[in-house]
This record gives C-alpha cells, structure tokens and sequence, in this order.
C-alpha cells in the first residue's frame, strides 16, 4: 500500500511515514515509562525501524535518491565543511552536564538521539524534501521540509512542555530546519545533517539547562542558523542543487537553484 501511495502521491507518502515513526517512538516512550527507564523500548524500536528502512530502500535502489550517501567533495567548501553545525551543537555545553546522569542513562539517550536523528533527518530531508521538489522545486522543499519539521514539534505539549517552551523549540527546529534543507540541496546528502542532529539532541539531553540560559542559547542559535541559512542561499546561487539520481540510479527531473 505504502509503495502505491508513494507512486501516487509521493507527498502523502512521505506523511504517512512521519505518522509511522511517531507512532513508534510514543508506543516506546509509553513502554520505556512502564518499566521505569526512560528510553528503554525507544531505542530498540526506533534503531529496528531505521534498520528496515535502510533494508528496504536498498532493495529498491532509492538510498542514494533520498542522499543516504556522501556529500559531494566540491561542495564541502561551499558548506564550511560544516562547521557552523558544529558551533550550533556544542552551544548547549556551554551550560554544563546534567550529573544526574549515570552511564547507562547517557548511552540509552546516545541509542534513543541516533534513531531519532537518522529517521528524521531521512523522513523530513530525504522523503518530504525529495518529494515537494521533485514537484515544486527546491526553493518550496526548503521551505516545507523546514516549517514541517519544525512545527511536528509542537507534539511535545503532549510531553508536559509549557506553551513558552514549545514555542522556543518549533522556532529552534523551524530554523535548523531551513539550514539542514539548504545542506540537502548543496550537497545532495543527509549524512552531515543526520550527524548534526544526533550530536545536537545528544548534548542537549546531557546539558544542565535553565529557563533563562535556554532562551539565550535558543536565540543564539537562531541568529547562527539565520546567518548560515543566509550564506547558504547564496552558495546555492553558484552551485546549483545537484540532480538527484531517482531510483535504481535512473536521473529524476532536474532541480532549480533557490
């Protein structure tokens, strides 16, 4: 049904599967607080999920065509090698580590944020992105894999987070968004982004944050994403958004510059 449905309206197909992982990581989320650790039965089903994906997808050749590859090598320059979405990252240490945390804490939270940043990364700048530009181009897919992304966020009300702090996270995920669908169009892979956003929920869920210091750093990390959002735009300008092969390795249409 999926595969008829991705055919059919590729974009519904990409929803479908968003709905899919959120129903699996609250069904671990549920199970992980009957047993009393946090994490637990998240992590085994998220990494079983992004297991089969990855299974399934290379059956059907369509890995490379959602940018589970390497980035370009000319584009790495382009890009800064990256190194803004490291700045972003390790921004929240500058609060310190939460102590409360034992080793097995830390490495359930490590298991949980590497399927959690594969499987999103994959849904929201592989499936959605590839899908709304193959049929509305890049500067759309951009636009609605960023605001998409960053507005499933607001699902974490359900999650005991006050409307302030929600607020903070969806415009936080809106913008990194924005950057991590400009990377894709760079450079054709998910790769660095998948990378950014495991490294980025792992130390945030390990730091020792505050109100006020977490309003800081969230404005922080808006103005660097902003300004990378910013000069991105403008390296597109120069290298145009590489074709995307579709699947099995057969060219799909062109993409335009944003």
């Amino acid at each position: 049904m999926l595969t008829r449905l991705r055919e059919a309206h590729p974009v519904w197909h990409a929803v479908a599967w968003i709905a899919v992982y959120i129903v699996v990581f609250n069904v671990g989320e549920g199970v992980s607080a009957t047993l009393g650790q946090p994490g637990s039965a998240t992590a085994p089903l998220l990494l079983l999920l992004s297991a089969g994906l990855v299974l399934g997808l290379r059956a059907e050749g369509r890995l490379a065509h959602l940018g589970v590859r390497l980035p370009r090598r000319a584009t790495l320059t382009p890009a800064l090698y990256f190194l803004p979405l490291l700045v972003i990252a390790l921004l929240q240490l500058t609060t310190g580590v939460d102590r409360r945390l034992d080793a097995p804490d830390v490495l359930l939270v490590v298991a949980v944020m590497i399927g959690v940043g594969f499987l999103e990364e994959l849904l929201f700048r592989g499936f959605l992105y590839q899908a709304v530009a193959a049929r509305r181009g890049v500067t759309a897919a951009v636009v609605v894999s960023g605001l998409t992304f960053g507005l499933g966020h607001i699902l974490n009300l359900a999650r005991g987070y006050t409307g302030v702090e929600q607020l903070v996270q969806i415009v936080v995920a809106i913008a990194v968004g924005v950057v991590l669908a400009l990377l894709v169009a760079l450079t054709g892979s998910i790769l660095p982004g998948v990378a950014f956003h495991v490294v980025f929920n792992i130390v945030g869920s390990v730091s020792a944050g505050s109100g006020r210091s977490d309003l800081v750093l969230a404005a922080v990390v808006v103005a660097v994403s902003t300004a990378y959002a910013v000069y991105l735009v403008r390296q597109l300008r120069d290298h145009p958004a590489p074709t995307s092969p579709g699947p099995a390795g057969r060219p799909s249409e062109p993409s335009v510059r944003v």
